[in-house]
């Protein structure tokens, strides 16, 4: 509940607006055009589905207090304040936060030492023994728990009936040889930086065509370049896949260190924002592109987003699938909490019709769990993780459930194969595995929110042109409005469907915006 104090006495926001039994609670307030201010205020018990009765002015048959025209006038017009408020401020107060971030650094074993900076051929060959490990572990995997009878979907986790399937599958008609062939289909090469081997998938369209641009693609957790296997062709031959034959992207997709075949980080320090600086160096210093365009998703989109606000002049634009909050501005709360009342004065898009900051801050309580150990203690928790498949299975497997859409925790398969088959999923999974990456990849968490100047890169406003692409069950709700202090936004879409993994689940749709994007910067 939110309280607001006037002259004239104090209102309650009422929250509950989709209680069916508290509909004649909201008759008389959306005839008087303003919605959710109520002098008493209804408490729907979802166990019994009834409103306390201890608010008479709620149950059902009561009508509502309607709001005279002096008091309506005063809740608009101090809202309407409130909205021109933070429009000037935003306009007026963009950040100006500046980092003096090291140029370069040494993440390598032992003393600095110059990088080898020559590009070499790459190919994955994953070792016949360590197949043979991963179906030894999964045979004598050992599983003692039971599922609770009342508890069918993944509401607890990854459920013990669906995650049996799924071994057995892993460890009977799982083909790894398969999908190596698929991503050895990639030219794929290695260089050093920073002290680091870095891999990356370096693909080129055929020729052709007039305009190819350079295409930085940057992953995120828990995915790796495999993410980008169908979206990949789409960018460097899209008039193959009916996307236009005007451009033609010629894509980079490097593993972050400590992921895929990157090699991890010896040292501390090795934050997202280190990452962001040794992507640019392997665009600029080591394939020698003047300008580039960059897109990422999780991780990759703030390694996108910090190349714009430390590199934009290296940058044709930034184009994103997921936009993060700068919540270290005050107009980014002060919009959420006045959209979160009154959404069509804050928000354009009628996406944005049911905004609701508790709504996202709870969604982020609830499954931000991973968040939180990996940021403080990952070696804990990844030692585990290494030792175990079927663990690694459960704890990656429920992310793609959950993170897909989050209705999919209510489904007793967690939808996974709704969108991805286990093959696809299982690669992901199995690039982890054979590579160990778990526990490196989960220190990136801890290097990134612990680094001394995080608060100040979040506050840095990103001058290099940006587009993003919404989809809508991502784990952040990102209007247009809300990032338009924070970030050069010269291009939004509103996506009708699809979740964190856009570039993975809906490759096409990712496509066709990031080309429209292009367009636009050309």
């Amino acid at each position: 509940m939110l309280s607001i104090g006037l002259n004239s006495g104090t209102f309650t926001i009422n929250t509950e607006l989709q209680n069916p039994i508290c509909q004649k609670c909201n008759d008389d307030l959306k005839r008087n055009a303003v919605r959710e201010f109520l002098e008493t205020t209804c408490s729907y018990s979802v166990e019994n589905k009834t409103c306390s009765r201890s608010y008479p002015a709620c149950e059902v048959g009561k009508q509502a207090p309607v709001l005279d025209g002096l008091r309506m006038g005063k809740i608009l017009l101090s809202v309407l304040t409130a909205v021109l408020g933070v429009t000037l401020y935003c306009v007026f107060n963009r950040s100006e936060t500046k980092v003096d971030f090291p140029k370069t650094g040494y993440y390598g074993s032992g003393e600095p030492k110059p990088d080898d900076t020559s590009i070499k051929p790459f190919k994955i060959q994953v070792a016949d023994k360590d197949i043979q490990d991963l179906k030894d572990r999964l045979k004598s995997a050992r599983i003692g728990h039971q599922q609770l009878e009342d508890v069918p979907d993944f509401e607890y986790g990854f459920p013990l009936s669906t995650l049996q399937q799924w071994r057995d599958h892993w460890l009977n008609k799982y083909d790894w040889r398969k999908h190596e062939a698929q991503l050895n289909a990639f030219p794929q090469f290695t260089t050093q930086v920073e002290g680091l081997r870095i891999h990356f998938i370096h693909a080129k369209p055929p020729a052709g065509y007039k305009k190819v641009v350079p295409l930085l693609l940057a992953h995120g957790w828990p995915g790796n370049v495999y993410e980008f296997y169908k979206l990949i062709p789409m960018l460097t031959d899209p008039k193959k896949h009916g996307l236009g034959d005007k451009v033609a992207f010629e894509v980079v997709a490097p593993s972050i260190p400590g992921y895929g075949w990157s090699e991890a980080s010896h040292k501390r320090g090795l934050s997202v924002f280190v990452v962001a600086r040794i992507f640019k160096k392997l665009m600029t210093d080591r394939l020698k592109f003047p300008k580039y365009l960059v897109q990422g998703g999780d991780w990759g989109s703030v390694v996108a987003n910090a190349q714009g606000k430390l590199y934009p002049e290296s940058l044709i634009g930034v184009h994103l699938n997921l936009a993060m909050l700068n919540m270290a501005h005050p107009a980014t709360f002060i919009r959420q909490i006045i959209g979160s009342y009154f959404p069509s004065l804050v928000f354009e898009d009628p996406a944005f019709s049911e905004f609701s900051l508790k709504k996202d801050l709870f969604f982020m309580v609830k499954e931000s769990g991973y968040l939180h150990i990996q940021a403080t203690k990952p070696d804990t928790v990844g030692v585990g993780l290494n030792d175990s498949p079927l663990g690694l299975l459960a704890y990656i497997g429920e992310k793609f459930s959950t993170w897909t859409n989050p209705s999919f925790v209510q489904a007793k398969d967690g939808g996974l194969e709704k969108f991805f088959t286990k093959d696809e999923v299982l690669t992901i999974i199995s690039i982890y595995w054979f590579n160990q990456n778990i526990l490196p990849s989960q220190r990136l968490y801890r290097e990134s929110f612990h680094n001394p100047d995080y608060l100040k890169f979040q506050d840095m406003y990103n001058s290099a042109p940006t587009g993003v692409s919404y989809f809508p069950h991502d784990l952040v709700a990102s209007p247009k409005e809300l990032l338009l202090h924070s970030m050069n936004l010269t291009h939004y879409t509103v996506q009708k469907d699809g979740g964190h993994f856009a570039a993975f689940q809906l490759p096409k749709v990712l496509a066709e915006d990031v080309f429209k994007f292009a367009a636009s910067r050309l």
